[in-house]
């Protein structure tokens, strides 16, 4: 087992970026869902933009917010991965020594669990634009 000295502000990123993912993907389900059933309910966003239905556009830019914003955590996710890694070893074993030391592995769950919360938002965004939502 490889000992090295700890760096709190990248344990931290490493939390908070998981932290951040998780919210993001529950504000994102929530708040698409909440303004399907208003929406479809009581006749929100009534207006067209571009041609586009007015909730759509809404779903649209509240799921290209997160989704940019869950790729911007993964970047950071995966730059804290990549640092642990390549200090200790070469850049082409670095998938075998992740389970080596604990903040690598941290790093890289939350780099995979944010790209699963980022293929939800896609997936989502893809049926908004498919679906019709009220029918």
């Amino acid at each position: 087992m490889m000992h090295e000295t700890a760096n709190p502000v990248k344990d931290r990123r490493t939390w908070l970026s998981l932290l951040a993912g998780v919210v993001i993907w529950f504000l994102h389900l929530n708040i698409v869902n909440a303004l399907t059933s208003l929406t479809c309910v009581w006749g929100w966003f009534p207006f067209t933009i571009a041609g586009i239905a007015g909730l759509r556009f809404i779903h649209i830019v509240v799921s290209l917010i997160a989704g940019l914003a869950i790729a911007a955590i993964i970047m950071l996710s995966w730059r804290g991965w990549h640092q642990w890694q390549t200090a200790k070893t070469d850049s082409q074993q670095t998938l075998v020594h992740t389970e080596a030391d604990r903040r690598p592995l941290m790093a890289f769950v939350t780099m995979l669990l944010n790209s699963l919360f980022l293929i939800y938002v896609l997936a989502s965004l893809v049926m908004v634009l498919v679906l019709n939502p009220c029918a």
